[in-house]
């Protein structure tokens, strides 16, 4: 293995580390009552829900904290009771991962830190629960697999539809052949969100943030952004857009649709940012097609409301946040929470699969922890990076593309009327927002390699699929 640094870091403190990944697989729970031992990596938004479910599992204890923002130590550990052990605050997630009672971490960091996490964690010998998107761009995805299969620790990807009973019986009532031959997935990704604003002058980080550590392998470069935490998600920087942020979820659940056969030959996006004039960089509307096991799918993201003055980014066949899947039967429609049959009427129900949200999700993580086995895994890495994989490839796509119209746009894509319908219904939203000719960028077909994910066409700037690293905070190659 090569370029592992762990920079302020004493040397006997890194052999230290380093030397946590020739423990035995049962390393685990040193602790009385066999107690799992949990350090949280990360202690924004998503941390204060997985705290909560973590907390509901029989002994697990949450031992300690790490966050280069103090704040969000004292915030998350403010919303914690009752299942803590003599709690630390470590500013410094290294410090965190030398610690020998600690058995495992829920990494929940910001995207173009969780590579990097993840890998360290595993090489200091700890299980590891990581959020989507499980990394920031294409080549990651690799490392990831090989640490995992080097050291062979526990690794799960927060991607709970895989624990969701709805999804589960939907999926096995379209195995059954209950809906005939399936002929198309719609991804659906219509979440509302809002402007992030744009400050005339950089902002500076939270008072008490180690700045350098909170950036790690990304790029440091002014931010304009009106707030430091969370909106990190719309710079690609530091995230990947909706598409990278929401969309694996869905993307995941189309994938099993289809047998998770892998990952498509290739894939083409298009969209724009529009009507906010702010300081985000990833698309507000944005779709993108590709073939999977012969079946066409697509990707549709909006995060635009249908007008200023309303409160809605509209549906997809009655779907939000979900997928529909196309037979010749009829329709299954849902995702996380729950799933549902129709007939080709497309009104009329023909069964119903209750979820919820995957709800053991985080105890098939501590299941597997105990007994280390790799296949008791609900989510497991391979399929986590391939659905991460796919939402990549779309935004490489996208952001090697050029200006253009939709008609250019219905022209390029005149084998898919779906996405003629998405632009339909685009134009009437733009025009809501004061924007008669939309000018969007059509991104260039993006083929695969289909083991690596590497990306293949020519003339593709390189950093879209391996992003240049700080030295200091270089991913390895392992």
């Amino acid at each position: 293995m090569q370029n592992t640094p762990f920079p302020a870091v004493s040397r006997r403190s890194l052999l230290k580390l380093c030397g946590f990944a020739a423990l035995a697989p049962h390393s685990y729970g040193q602790s009385a009552n066999n107690t799992v031992r949990l350090g949280f990596i990360g202690c924004g938004r998503r941390a204060h829900d997985l705290v909560k479910l973590f907390g509901k599992i029989k002994e697990v204890s949450i031992v300690a904290l790490s966050d280069p923002d103090p704040a969000q130590m004292d915030s998350l550990a403010a919303a914690l009771s009752g299942n803590t052990t003599r709690l630390e605050k470590i500013q410094d997630y290294r410090k965190l991962l030398e610690k020998s009672d600690i058995d495992a971490v829920v990494i929940a960091s910001p995207n173009h830190w969780h590579t990097l996490h993840a890998i360290h964690a595993m090489q200091a010998g700890k299980d590891a629960y990581l959020e989507k998107p499980v990394t920031h761009d294409l080549w990651e995805g690799q490392q990831l697999l090989a640490a995992e299969s080097k050291y062979g620790r526990i690794i799960a990807a927060g991607l709970q539809s895989r624990s969701d009973p709805g999804v589960q019986n939907g999926v096995a009532y379209l195995n059954e052949g209950k809906l005939g031959k399936i002929l198309g997935v719609h991804i659906c990704c219509l979440k509302e969100r809002d402007s992030i604003g744009k400050s005339a002058q950089p902002i500076t980080p939270p008072t008490g943030t180690d700045y350098n550590l909170w950036l790690g392998p990304a790029a440091e470069l002014p931010l304009f952004r009106g707030e430091f935490h969370y909106d990190w998600h719309w710079a690609w920087n530091t995230g990947n857009g909706d598409i990278g942020n929401q969309a694996p979820h869905e993307i995941d659940i189309a994938n099993r649709v289809l047998g998770d056969p892998g990952l498509p030959k290739s894939i083409r996006s298009f969209g724009g940012r529009f009507g906010w004039d702010d300081a985000g960089e990833t698309p507000n509307l944005q779709a993108a097609s590709y073939l999977l096991g012969g079946i066409p799918v697509i990707i549709e993201v909006n995060n635009l409301k249908l007008a200023p003055a309303r409160n809605t980014v509209g549906a997809r066949d009655g779907i939000r946040i979900g997928v529909v899947v196309r037979c010749e039967g009829g329709q299954l429609r849902g995702g996380m929470g729950g799933m549902y049959a129709v007939a080709d009427d497309g009104k009329t129900t023909l069964e119903k699969f209750p979820g919820d949200g995957g709800a053991g999700h985080q105890e098939n993580f501590i299941n597997a922890v105990r007994s280390r086995r790799h296949d008791a895994i609900a989510s497991p890495l391979s399929t986590a990076v391939n659905a991460t994989a796919i939402a990549h490839a779309a935004n490489v796509s996208y952001r090697s593309g050029s200006p253009t119209d939709e008609e250019s746009i219905l022209k390029s894509f005149e084998q898919l009327p779906a996405l003629g319908s998405i632009l339909a219904d685009q134009s009437k939203q733009l025009a809501d927002w004061g924007i008669s000719t939309p000018q969007y960028t059509l991104g260039r077909g993006i083929e695969l390699e289909a083991t690596t994910a590497a990306a293949l066409t020519p003339g593709i700037d390189p950093a879209y699929s391996r992003r240049a690293c700080r030295a200091e905070f270089t991913i390895p190659e392992v």
